[in-house]
């Protein structure tokens, strides 16, 4: 609950066990500087594989994805759903990749 007595964006509250960042408040880590649990810095995370780059772009993405096929060898109805699977998985594997750099920007990881 926000406090409206009291001026400050970023005080401590609750007799000092508690810091509050207010709606317009922030918390600004300088250069080289990390948040820490009991004085340690979270593990960097698993090394991300190679990225998927597919070979094939042609057609249109088909994202409404059939029941893989039941014969041998089992695979995509068509080759546009195994293709839009691949790029969803490289999206994936960006998207996070631009997650674990913010977090260690941040000081949050290794």
């Amino acid at each position: 609950m926000t406090d409206t007595t009291y001026g400050p964006k970023v005080y401590t509250a609750d007799g000092g066990d508690r810091q509050v960042i207010a709606s317009g408040g922030s918390l600004d880590i300088e250069t080289g500087g990390m948040v820490t649990v009991d004085g340690s810095q979270l593990a960097a995370l698993t090394a991300q594989l190679t990225t998927l780059t597919p070979a094939d772009a042609e057609g249109t993405p088909d994202y409404a994805i059939a029941a893989i096929t039941n014969s041998t060898p089992f695979g995509f109805a068509s080759a546009q759903e195994g293709i839009t699977v691949l790029y969803v998985i490289a999206n994936l594997q960006t998207r996070l990749a631009e997650v674990e750099a913010r977090l260690a920007s941040l000081g949050l990881t290794a």
